[in-house]
């Protein structure tokens, strides 16, 4: 009898470690996506001046299997509608960058989509402003974006698709929140049955 109670904190134990690890396990895919940290133009930036590239970096490295990033997408949209540049996406470790094309000075549109480290597709858009401070000749813009040849971007992610945060890491991600909810829960039980058993064993 005395060994049978002696094994019981230990089998309790063992249970709350594979608790807490399939609660963990669940809870790191729900966070596993990419998120955007930075990019060139920002959001809501006038840019007065063209980069050398326009940018996107995400937090980890691109999933980029085909190597001339198919799957990928990085369009420049007009307050009219039409599309700049000729859809060619270079990935390079955690980012995506196109040739900065663009048209008149206006209220621009970035529609970006990637595909994360996971392998799942992240979408988002952003806006900025450009208006030029020098001399600028305005690019020829296209009624719908340009795919490369064939290679990659050439699909805008609709809008439907968007709402990966564009700026910071998924704060209210319910499936991350509520497996840690889940697993503080289940270790406090199994505390507290430790703590309950333990407890009769020291009874005369």
């Amino acid at each position: 009898m005395a060994g049978s109670l002696r094994r019981r904190p230990i089998a309790v134990l063992f249970a709350v470690a594979l608790v807490a690890g399939s609660v963990l396990g669940l809870a790191a895919p729900a966070s596993a996506h990419n998120f955007l940290v930075s990019s060139d133009p920002s959001a809501g930036q006038t840019l007065t001046k063209l980069p050398s590239r326009f940018t996107i970096t995400t937090n980890e490295g691109l999933l980029d299997i085909s190597g001339h990033g198919a799957g990928f997408a990085f369009d420049i949209e007009d307050a009219s509608g039409k599309f700049y540049g000729d859809g060619c996406v270079t990935v390079t470790g955690s980012s995506m960058s196109i040739a900065p094309t663009i048209g008149q000075a206006g209220s621009y549109r970035v529609l970006w989509q990637i595909v994360s480290a996971d392998g799942h597709i992240v979408s988002n858009t952003f806006n900025f402003t450009w208006k030029p401070s020098t001399a600028f000749t305005p690019a020829a813009g296209a009624s719908h974006p340009q795919d490369c040849g064939g290679k990659s971007g050439g699909t805008a992610p609709p809008d439907s698709t968007l709402g990966q945060d564009a700026y910071s890491a998924p704060s209210a991600n319910l499936g991350l929140v509520l497996g840690i909810g889940g697993g503080i829960l289940a270790l406090g039980i199994a505390l507290a049955i430790v703590l309950l058993v333990t407890g009769r064993r020291k009874k005369p």
